[in-house]
């Protein structure tokens, strides 16, 4: 029997496992139909009078596990035992199995997917092009880089935690978004001001296995730049459940253990100055945060930069797909009105809104 445990997201652990194999969720439908099969002498591999189901490569992947009923998983060693199986392969497993596996199988071999980090060709890429994406927020980059160059030290295993605040559309999540881009990893995002109801409870500190939870989507994840967004629209009461993450990058929950290192952590949220942060969050959490940033309102000419890259974008869409071209008054038009919004997100809209009427217009004075 050879058995492995693989730690990380699924498309990884798609490169690891063969072409051909049997899946967790098919032989336990097979295995429930075997129960009423009766013993023919002469067969071999015999379980309790049941013949056992012969796998070369047995497969589970982490969505499986929900799909199971809970014995299954409680009492994995006895499923196992109904199996002649060859090989192994586990991804992403509750506690349960693979504490069980590993004492069944003490020559298991258990990976950890290696994550992106931060090293010093990030530092310099952020440096060069950080303003260009992230427009206005000048003094934002040089604090950035002080709290990211750490992570290029090699005794550094802790993640990196950093609270943005500031009003919202003026380039915190796009912030985040652009280091994992550097890193060429897809962000993993949680948006917060969901958490507003006990209900979330299970998902943050662990409930049955079925059961959605952070830490399993934690193991998931393709990225190690984690995203909380709107940070400060959970609820106080779970804020405990960050401690330990933020402390040591460790996150754990009654199913599943996950470890962090050299972790991204970004944190979002709304408020206006430090002051206010302390005394809505408390010192508990705060004093976990390795720098906190605030992010500038937008100046005019923050917003013009805006309104010119998003005019560009736009603008060329149209043409390729539309044939279209607005005229360059009507341009103009719309970056006087573009500096009185109060954001980026609402210069967008303004100009998506703007091309769409146009188009509209000329696509209903054709029909006339």
């Amino acid at each position: 029997m050879n058995s492995y445990i693989f730690y990380g997201p699924k498309v990884e652990f798609q490169k690891k496992i063969p072409e051909d194999y049997r899946t967790l969720t098919d032989l336990v439908m097979e295995l429930d139909v075997s129960k009423m099969l009766v013993q023919i002498e002469g067969q071999e591999h015999k379980e309790n009078g049941v013949e056992k189901v012969k796998v070369e490569n047995f497969v589970a992947g982490s969505q499986e596990y929900a799909g199971v009923r809970e014995h299954v998983i409680l009492n994995f060693a006895n499923f196992l035992a109904k199996l002649d199986v060859e090989n192994i392969y586990l991804h992403n497993p509750p506690l349960q199995i693979s504490e069980q596996i590993k004492r069944l199988y003490p020559k298991t071999i258990v990976e950890v997917h290696k994550y992106k980090t931060v090293t010093e060709e990030t530092i310099k890429i952020i440096n060069e092009n950080y303003n260009d994406i992230v427009i206005g927020q000048n003094s934002v980059k040089t604090q950035l880089l002080k709290a990211l160059l750490p992570l290029t030290l090699n005794d550094r295993e802790k993640p990196v935690v950093m609270l943005f605040y500031g009003s919202s559309g003026i380039g915190k999540t796009e912030t985040a978004n652009f280091i994992s881009t550097c890193l060429k990893e897809k962000i993993f995002r949680k948006q917060f001001s969901m958490f507003q109801n006990n209900q979330f409870s299970t998902y943050l500190f662990g409930g049955a296995h079925y059961e959605k939870s952070f830490a399993k989507d934690l193991l998931d994840r393709e990225s190690n730049v984690i995203l909380l967004d709107e940070f400060d629209k959970a609820h106080p009461v779970f804020h405990s459940a960050f401690y330990q993450l933020f402390d040591e990058g460790i996150f754990e929950d009654q199913n599943y253990i996950v470890q962090l290192k050299k972790s991204v952590i970004v944190c979002t949220s709304n408020y206006r100055d430090e002051d206010e942060i302390r005394k809505e969050l408390g010192d508990a959490i705060f004093n976990r945060f390795d720098v906190v940033i605030g992010f500038n309102e937008l100046g005019e000419d923050a917003k013009l930069k805006i309104t010119e890259v998003s005019i560009s974008e736009v603008k060329m869409k149209y043409k390729e797909e539309k044939g279209m071209e607005m005229p360059e008054h009507y341009l103009d038009n719309l970056k006087t009105a573009a500096i009185k919004c109060r954001n980026a997100r609402e210069i967008q809209h303004l100009v998506s809104d703007t091309f769409a009427l146009y188009y509209i217009k000329q696509i209903c004075e054709n029909d006339c």
